[in-house]
């Protein structure tokens, strides 16, 4: 059958708008149970059906049409825009076999003239397309293969047609916008690209992709900014993993730079709060890591080698992840090893700053959860700016200020949250109990000192003798009753049980002491049993 150019467009538009109006197509939702075992529904059914029709029908136009006929690119891209769009559909509903085999037949019907005006616009389309269905397939090797191909290329901004709409029209389109509608593409491809790299374990390469992506917004300046931000601590996050600690600092300042003028506006946006709340927990995490990595190469005394070559490495990245049109101030925040009380003090400051700051979003009431996390995050703070502390009195005030803070969560969920409480219990009895051992500890270096001198008088020696005693019992009655999770506390058991929760109960003074009939009864049989083995033996001679 011969058709002319008018007919031939006049006809595919038809079949455009066909697929443009899907809900026109009544299908009906009857699950029916193939021979495989596997459901199928009568809607993929007619799917499948539907564009093993279509093909037919496309390839006899393409066959009746030559290459060196006038509008043949044009052609081609009507074509694949309805094969484009047939996918579309497809996916919506879950139909991702039919919905590949769409967009393959579409990508190699355009592929060898790409570069094409008429076309390049709708093969960057398909590509993107393309590799987020084989991406749900679980196929990210061929999605990173078909995105690698297109981010690479320079783009070219002669292009005519940025949507389908352009290629049924007379007119040219705007080509401002067209120009952004093209940059905005590419940077969907590059966060494909990055997504892709994630899922297969390049870190390197995803870091790399996202900072593309961010740069590339940055120069279009055509964005949401707290979606940007958003990206921006998140690969921040990623450099903390890595111990890049320079760019992690660098993109978590430049989410600040993008957010912190948002605030001015009078109206409440949620999203906004939420963002800067999100933000504050990663500059948390920024601080407890950097805790973590120095206090283990304190204590494993390994960690000048491995430290000169991460700061090798970090010093040849740092340079290629700055951002260009956006000026950056770094914090007062230590980006290297921490070796002493001042960087610690330094360091737990600037994070118990957006630790507050995190708190006063993830409150109780609406993010129970959360804010349990954010307390805990303290906990850990705490804790760490206590291994630093020289002074035994300054190591005991902090490990008070934990003490009261896990006292305070624990009261705060029985009361407010009794359910949420009954969830963590466990964790936070075990984290109190953590940091009474702790306490007994000091009191004992308090109580002993190697360094001091030991000329103390017999009466000074007895009482150290008793005190010792009295919390060594403490301790062991603590250990024996390690597994019991109530949240109750007392204030004053002897002295030292303002450290001990009420459900480690103290047994009484007839409990605890020995039974000395039991042990008189023992201590009396012991001859006569000797007097009967050596008779015994008397008798075997």
């Amino acid at each position: 059958m011969e058709f002319n150019f008018e007919n031939i467009v006049q006809h595919l538009k038809d079949e455009y708008q066909n697929t443009k109006r899907p809900s026109t197509i009544k299908l009906k939702q009857e699950t029916q149970v193939g021979d495989s075992g596997e459901d199928t529904t009568k809607d993929q059914k007619y799917l499948e059906q539907e564009f093993l029709e279509l093909e037919i029908k496309l390839d006899q136009i393409l066959s009746n049409i030559s290459k060196d006929t006038l509008n043949y690119c044009k052609i081609l891209s009507i074509i694949s825009s309805i094969l484009y769009e047939k996918s579309k559909v497809s996916l919506n509903m879950n139909a991702l076999t039919t919905s590949k085999a769409y967009l393959e037949k579409s990508l190699n019907i355009i592929k060898d003239l790409s570069q094409d005006p008429q076309i390049r616009f709708i093969y960057l389309k398909v590509v993107n397309y393309l590799s987020y269905v084989v991406s749900r397939m679980g196929d990210f090797e061929k999605a990173r293969t078909l995105l690698e191909e297109v981010v690479k290329e320079e783009l070219k901004f002669d292009t005519l047609v940025y949507s389908t709409e352009d290629l049924f029209r007379s007119t040219n389109s705007d080509q401002a916008l067209a120009k952004a509608k093209l940059r905005k593409l590419k940077i969907n491809n590059l966060q494909m690209l990055g997504w892709v790299y994630g899922k297969l374990g390049l870190n390197n390469l995803y870091a790399e992709t996202i900072h593309e992506s961010l740069q590339e917004e940055l120069d279009i300046n055509d964005g949401d900014p707290i979606n940007w931000a958003t990206r921006c601590y998140r690969l921040a996050s990623l450099f903390i993993v890595q111990d890049k600690w320079i760019n992690a600092v660098y993109h978590l300042r430049a989410a600040q730079t993008v957010l912190d003028p948002l605030e001015t506006s009078l109206l409440p946006n949620i999203a906004l709060f939420k963002a800067q709340a999100d933000l504050a927990r990663t500059w948390v995490q920024y601080g407890l890591q950097l805790f973590s990595r120095s206090r283990r190469s304190v204590m494993e005394k390994v960690w000048e080698d491995a430290w000169k070559l991460c700061r090798q490495n970090e010093s040849s990245d740092a340079n290629k992840f700055k951002f260009t049109g956006l000026e950056i101030h770094p914090p007062n925040v230590p980006v290297k090893e921490i070796t002493n009380i001042q960087e610690a003090r330094e360091l737990f400051t600037y994070t118990h700053k957006w630790l507050k700051r995190a708190r006063s979003f993830y409150n109780l009431r609406d993010y129970p959860l959360q804010y349990v996390n954010v307390i805990q995050e303290l906990n850990e703070l705490y804790r760490y700016l206590a291994f630093y502390e020289k002074d035994i009195d300054s190591q005991y005030e902090v490990h008070k200020k934990r003490h009261e803070t896990l006292e305070m969560l624990s009261s705060l969920l029985r009361e407010v949250r009794p359910t949420g409480y009954n969830t963590v219990s466990l964790e936070i009895v075990k984290e109190i109990i953590d940091v009474q051992l702790e306490m007994m500890q000091i009191n004992l270096k308090r109580v002993f000192n190697p360094n001091e001198d030991t000329n103390y008088s017999q009466e000074e020696i007895k009482k150290k003798i008793e005190i010792f005693n009295s919390v060594n019992d403490k301790m062991g009655n603590l250990c024996k009753d390690v597994n019991n999770s109530s949240p109750k506390f007392v204030s004053d058991i002897d002295g030292l049980d303002h450290l001990l929760p009420s459900n480690i109960l103290v047994k009484s003074d007839v409990d605890t002491e020995p039974d000395l009939k039991k042990e008189s009864k023992t201590t009396s049989e012991q001859p006569a049993r000797a007097a009967e083995l050596k008779s015994e033996g008397t008798k075997s001679k």
